[in-house]
């Protein structure tokens, strides 16, 4: 193993190193780029500083699965909490003209580095941040036109589906493995931060 022992608190189907002796498990590496384009398609937008949160995501996201290593997994999860938080924010103030305050994101990542091992505080406080969004999301679709509707429709629909297919990877490998589903989940989630994002600056 060309980065050695493996020592992440989670694991994932996609057999290691099959495709190349250097990137334990190629096809989640490769598909973490996808949000890598994402962030770099806003990042002339007023939502410059969301994209750098994205592209340190992708690059958090590769890093982890390229090398299985705990400082990836670190870098990953910590980037998927603060871009969950500053789409919260973004939207809260364009959507419900209320403002957040930047130090809701310390105890977060604070509590995040205490329970870092236990991958199941990371699961829940992400899931719990995503629905969050979705609650106020939801709030203001008698405001929206059409075409701002299909977009946080499309957006929804994406994730769950993108959702689903982390669930089938994560809890049913045996069977599901060879669809490589959680490639499916990162390119899915990145879609729908574009899709999202876009509803967010039109």
């Amino acid at each position: 193993m060309f980065w050695g022992t493996p020592d992440v608190s989670v694991s994932f189907c996609e057999d290691k190193y099959v495709v190349s002796n250097y990137i334990a498990e190629y096809y989640n590496t490769m598909s973490a780029l996808s949000y890598v384009i994402v962030g770099l398609l806003f990042y002339k937008t007023r939502l410059k500083n969301l994209s750098k949160i994205i592209i340190l995501l992708g690059l958090g996201t590769a890093l982890l699965h390229g090398t299985l290593r705990f400082y990836g997994q670190w870098l990953d999860e910590i980037s998927m909490l603060i871009l969950s938080f500053y789409i919260i924010k973004e939207v809260r103030l364009i959507r419900l003209n209320k403002r957040t305050n930047d130090l809701y994101l310390f105890p977060l990542i604070f509590n995040y580095f205490i329970f870092s091992h236990y991958f199941c505080y990371f699961f829940i406080v992400f899931v719990s941040l995503q629905l969050y969004t979705y609650k106020i999301a939801q709030k203001d679709y008698r405001n929206c036109d059409n075409h701002e509707y299909f977009l946080i429709k499309a957006y929804s629909i994406i994730l769950a589906f993108s959702s689903i297919c982390w669930l089938l990877d994560q809890f049913f490998c045996e069977y599901v493995g060879e669809y490589q589903l959680h490639a499916v989940w990162h390119a899915g989630t990145a879609l729908s931060l574009l899709l999202g994002l876009w509803a967010i600056i039109i």
